[in-house]
């Protein structure tokens, strides 16, 4: 089992560094934890001073050394103590920003709902880091975050690769003028190009650029985003899961109509 409790003299089932398979629940265990930090493999191997791939085979409950559970656990803040024969292991429940709020909330507001206020903080925090990975990526780029979201729209239209400003706003959420703002700069940089409209001839065609896709095509394929790693490598059950949860919550408030139009 996962212990925080120190080893009693002479109990342990094998030498630090015997070869033995790791449990089954502490390959599920050390997957949960991991996850629950929203770290992918690579981020805890570097923490734990190990490689990637040592990573997945403990998660696969291949053979691996107690020492390096040990090494991988220390990260996570608790370490393995016995194996037991029925490999029981169970990391301390995992306590964020949003569990230590929790009490004030209910302090403040005692006949109110805790559990609403602890998903929609978790719900702020993780658009936070959305947005926060978007605009790193972009800057990478020279760009910011709502260039990408263009280019990745008219990417995601499929070829010919074009839409117009009116389309885009009613997709994105994205006023007008902040649509022409962004439009502004990736044309200015090459990525997009905008001709009259044949249908319209006071409307706009917006079309991107062979560099335009391959920059935002690049961005997608080399990602190192935590967030991105950590939907990634969630298993896809899990991922659907949370996707259909999500989809649920927002069509209780969302519908048809965007919020409020403001330059963004």
């Amino acid at each position: 089992m996962i212990s925080n409790q120190g080893e009693s003299r002479g109990d342990r089932a094998c030498g630090p560094d015997d070869g033995a398979a790791a449990p089954a629940s502490f390959a599920q265990a050390l997957r949960a934890a991991r996850l629950a930090a929203g770290w992918s493999q690579r981020e805890l191997a570097r923490r734990a001073g190990v490689h990637q791939p040592q990573v997945a085979r403990a998660e696969r409950g291949e053979d691996v050394q107690l020492s390096l559970m040990a090494r991988l656990a220390a990260p996570l803040g608790w370490r393995p103590g016995l194996l037991s024969a029925a490999g029981d292991a169970s990391p301390p429940p995992m306590r964020d920003p949003v569990d230590v709020s929790v009490p004030t909330w209910l302090d403040a507001w005692p006949k109110e709902h805790s559990d609403v206020f602890a998903v929609y903080a978790r719900l702020f925090r993780a658009g936070r880091h959305v947005e926060a990975a978007i605009e790193h990526i972009a800057s990478l780029h020279g760009l910011a975050g709502g260039d990408v979201v263009i280019l990745g729209a008219l990417r995601r239209s499929g070829a010919p690769f074009e839409s117009t400003p009116t389309a885009l706003k009613r997709l994105l959420w994205i006023s007008l003028p902040g649509i022409k703002k962004r439009l502004d700069r990736l044309e200015s940089l090459g990525f997009v190009t905008r001709e009259t409209n044949p249908l319209d001839g006071r409307g706009l065609i917006v079309r991107a650029t062979p560099a335009g896709i391959a920059i935002v095509d690049g961005m997608v394929a080399g990602s190192t985003e935590r967030v991105w790693l950590a939907l990634r490598e969630m298993p896809a059950p899990e991922r659907a899961d949370l996707s259909a949860r999500l989809r649920a919550l927002l069509a209780r408030f969302e519908g048809d109509d965007p919020p409020a139009d403001k330059p963004r």
